[in-house]
């Protein structure tokens, strides 16, 4: 009777290692960020999936442009709607008194949206309104999960879209969400390396206990 606990264990031991964090294939939400430059963005199609989010940074210094992302999902004209989407102007920098508390309590230079389920698959097409009149135009690619887009060509957890040169522009993609720090990796471990040592533990008594009715046997 106690043999045939051994192979409920092994499978209880191999499937608790194999849906540990990390090791399985589903995928974790994760914040990216697009820089948005004079020339357009760093990245103007990102590949994304459900509840990633997206921070988009103003980094055009050169110009003295303000820059507008819209969307207009609905289709009307305005950006209102539920699901459409402006970030109101953008600034390269705003000003700061000496309390390092903004001159003017609008100014901003970023703006964040999180793909949630109330977006469905699909490319969503925005623009930059500039100051100057100029348009730029970009599109977002959203799918669904893992399994309806090549992992391999999705953004890697934690990444930024585009390359960034400047100082600046290379502490804001330091600043980028990451959805696991290391701390919570290792715990992850040590839970992981605790539930295996113990069923490992619990195996060898039944083992030793099986070796030894099997002795007594023998020796009757």
């Amino acid at each position: 009777m106690r043999r045939s606990l051994i192979p409920v264990l092994i499978v209880l031991l191999f499937g608790g290692v194999a849906t540990m964090p990390g090791l399985s294939s589903a995928h974790t939400a994760s914040a990216f960020t697009v820089l948005v430059k004079e020339n357009g963005f760093s990245q103007s199609a990102p590949e994304i999936f459900h509840n990633d989010s997206i921070l988009w940074y103003n980094t055009d210094n050169a110009s003295n442009l303000t820059h507008r992302l819209v969307h207009d999902h609905d289709g009307d004209g305005f950006y209102n709607g539920t699901l459409d989407w402006d970030s109101g102007e953008l600034h390269a920098y705003c000003e700061t008194d000496e309390n390092n508390s903004k001159v003017d309590a609008t100014c901003k230079t970023s703006f964040f949206i999180e793909f949630n389920i109330n977006w469905t698959e699909g490319d969503y097409d925005y623009q930059d309104l500039r100051s100057d009149g100029m348009v730029a135009n970009a599109t977002i690619k959203l799918f669904k999960d893992m399994a309806s887009h090549n992992a391999s060509t999705a953004p890697s957890i934690g990444s930024s879209f585009g390359v960034i040169d400047e100082t600046e522009d290379e502490s804001m993609e330091e600043e980028a969400q990451n959805p696991m720090t290391a701390e919570d990796a290792l715990l992850y471990v040590a839970f992981g390396t605790g539930g295996t040592a113990v069923l490992l533990l619990v195996l060898l008594v039944v083992r030793r206990s099986d070796d030894s009715e099997e002795a007594s046997s023998e020796q009757e």
